[in-house]
């Protein structure tokens, strides 16, 4: 495609150069250009895009996207006034808008992003929709699984995987939209059918700063809906009026417990492998047998039931959906190894998402309820104390460890965590995590529940720079067999 056409619709300062110049592909790592490529020299956490264009150059690449003034001989280049927002565009142009070939539906909250999407797939299969998904665990690109690296991919890579699934001929996208995607524009100019507001708690504030911004970056999901469009929103957070206000160009949906919610829920039996629910809904009630366990996640599947309406399948269809839906690894997941106590692993990474798991398993347990968990390194370190506090008020034993270490010292960590604990009568500190587990898995009697919290999905542990396999469930089944 010739760069004059990828680049009509943009806004740029200036061309050095003939635009009329072939583009053969996108890229924003200079590691990947090949001859033909158009550079954007986007600023990273870490590197500026700008400092590679001469390495960019050398290989081959056909045209350079930049913020930068400064003028490479012999190359052509386009300055813009924000080079991801323009990334986005010439992405969205070169795979020929495959957004606008499909039913786009966005997920975006500081938890339960996963489980809902993987419940709105659920509905669009029962209904007959063949969709992909971009997500946490994977991108499932016309039936095939791509290991994510970011929950919500660089602009490039999310058109590329639309253009696949058209190809594919698939209907839907169903899209986890990160805080992350949206302050670096990585879905700019995309066109949601329907977006859902889950909640927001402490999170990534490493990365925004403060808990304002990150509303105001969550936000811009919802401040560009376009007018037929649905905001679905859940009433009972604290900013849903903040989401509400903002989102008033598209139509509104709102679930929860609340008075006035357009769906919320009549009835929740919650049992240990599942949850019976009736949700009143705009046009009359769906009763379902709900096979993810957990109160929130009740939540979760309002908010998919949510999509679902505004998307446009029938009662009976979503109700269908959410009865079949799959357990998302690493999301409540019960380990069972025919011990007489329970044991499930969960993402909870957060304050807020630590706290519900734990309530949660509350309601259940008949004995006593066992929390082991860690936190990240190189993260923000604000929410240690504050999960500390929270497994150590609402767990009759707590097991602190580690988490992802990264290039932290495992040790500073736990004492940011221990900050947070009151008196340490009821937690014990071990840092080697499968040591961790073991003691918990050893600890526990007949009736308890150990709680196994925040790395989920994840196999692997980062440990310094290096990263080693780790799994969670893997690691407990493993010691489960080993205590018969």
């Amino acid at each position: 495609m010739k760069l004059s056409e990828l680049i009509s619709d943009l806004e740029y300062f200036e061309i050095h150069g003939d635009p009329s110049v072939d583009i053969a592909e996108i890229v924003y790592d200079s590691r990947k250009v090949s001859p033909g490529s158009l550079f954007a020299a986007v600023k990273g956490l870490t590197a500026d895009g700008n400092t590679f264009v001469p390495d960019a150059i050398k290989k081959g690449a056909a045209a350079i996207l930049t913020e930068s003034a400064a003028a490479w001989n012999n190359t052509v280049v386009v300055r813009v006034p924000d080079v991801r927002k323009a990334m986005a565009l010439v992405s969205g142009r070169f795979y020929n808008s495959p957004q606008k070939e499909l039913v786009m539906t966005g997920v975006t909250g500081t938890n339960g992003k996963t489980t809902t999407s993987y419940m709105i797939k659920s509905i669009f299969d029962a209904g007959g929709m063949d969709c992909g998904i971009i997500g946490t665990i994977n991108h499932v690109v016309a039936g095939k699984k791509i290991q994510a690296v970011n929950t919500t991919p660089e602009a490039p890579d999310i058109h590329s995987f639309l253009a696949r699934m058209v190809k594919a001929r698939q209907s839907a996208c169903i899209m986890e939209v990160s805080s992350h995607a949206l302050a670096l524009s990585r879905v700019y100019g995309i066109q949601f059918r329907a977006a859902a507001y889950l909640n927001l708690s402490r999170d990534h504030l490493d990365f925004h700063g403060d808990l304002e911004t990150y509303l105001e970056t969550k936000s811009i999901l919802f401040t560009n809906l376009p007018g037929d469009s649905t905001a679905v929103i859940n009433r009972d957070d604290t900013y849903a009026e903040h989401i509400i206000t903002v989102s008033r160009g598209a139509n509104i949906l709102t679930f929860g417990e609340c008075e006035g919610c357009d769906i919320r829920p009549v009835t929740i039996d919650i049992q240990t492998d599942k949850s019976l629910v009736a949700l009143s809904v705009p046009a009359g009630e769906m009763k379902f047998s709900l096979p993810v366990p957990g109160r929130y996640n009740v939540w979760n599947a309002m908010a998919a039931a949510g999509i679902g309406l505004a998307c446009g399948f029938p009662k009976e269809v979503i109700v269908r959906g959410l009865e079949t839906v799959e357990i998302v690894k690493g999301r409540y997941e019960i380990v069972n190894e025919g011990q007489d106590f329970t044991v499930i692993v969960d993402y909870a990474h957060t304050p807020d998402a630590l706290e519900r798991i734990l309530l949660s398993a509350r309601e259940l347990t008949q004995g006593r309820l066992v929390s082991v968990f860690g936190c990240g390194g190189d993260r923000d370190k604000g929410k240690r104390p504050l999960m500390g506090e929270i497994s150590v008020r609402l767990a009759d034993y707590t097991f602190i460890t580690s988490d992802n270490p990264r290039t932290e010292n495992p040790d500073d960590i736990i004492s940011d965590i221990l900050t947070g604990v009151p008196s340490p009568e009821n937690c014990e500190v071990v840092s080697d995590r499968e040591e961790a587990i073991n003691k918990a898995l050893t600890f526990a009697r007949s009736g308890d529940t150990v709680i196994i919290a925040g790395k989920g999905h994840e196999d692997y542990q980062i440990i310094g720079t290096e990263k080693r396999h780790f799994d969670d469930a893997e690691t407990a089944r493993r010691l489960l067999g080993n205590l018969k």
